[in-house]
């Protein structure tokens, strides 16, 4: 409800753009069905915890897990790789094609061999490092593994403050979060 509802896109927009730090930061969003479409009646189901497109474009599933589940790398990678080819209809040209996100953000620990907390996953050449744009990623967002108090928050980064907020903001009054997050 927070992040998922049209009259919280700023928020979203905000969350969104903590997470991806892009070139160019979202403007806009438009909050879909959170629903696929199902070609044919054995297609598998997808429900998105938030689907959205922004105003370039880009396909976008944010999700909130709450229980570390063996396959959700894969789960990710199948709904951004179903909004990647969901895009194009008979007799469009690839060109049209632009990016699919999917983001998790997690409550607990998804890789505990790292302290890094966010990983971008995207397709590179191993060798080069070089990356095809435009096409699906998926983003991992370990909550946990940030080390945030009241003390430092101001002047950490927009992702820190945001898991501050996702995390603790609950123990404050509004007020009191307008102080520590200007």
């Amino acid at each position: 409800k927070s992040f998922g509802s049209p009259e919280n896109s700023p928020a979203l927009i905000g969350l969104l753009n903590a997470i991806l730090d892009l070139d160019v930061p979202i403007d806009e969003v438009t909050i879909l069905n959170p629903f696929s479409y199902q070609e044919f009646k054995d297609d598998k189901q997808i429900v998105l915890d938030i689907r959205c497109r922004d105003a370039a474009g880009r396909w976008l599933n944010v999700e909130m897990q709450v229980s570390r589940r063996p396959q959700l790398l894969k789960r990710l990678q199948y709904y951004a790789s179903s909004m990647y080819v969901d895009q194009l209809k008979m007799g469009h040209d690839y060109a049209e094609l632009t990016s699919a996100i999917s983001i998790c953000l997690l409550d607990k620990p998804f890789f505990p061999d790292t302290d890094q907390a966010h990983h971008r996953f995207q397709m590179v050449d191993t060798a080069s490092g070089r990356r095809i744009p435009e096409t699906p990623e998926v983003h991992t967002v370990e909550l946990t593994k940030y080390d945030i108090t009241e003390e430092t928050i101001a002047t950490m980064s927009k992702l820190h403050q945001w898991v501050f907020l996702l995390l603790r903001s609950q123990e404050f009054k509004a007020r009191e979060l307008r102080r520590l997050l200007p």
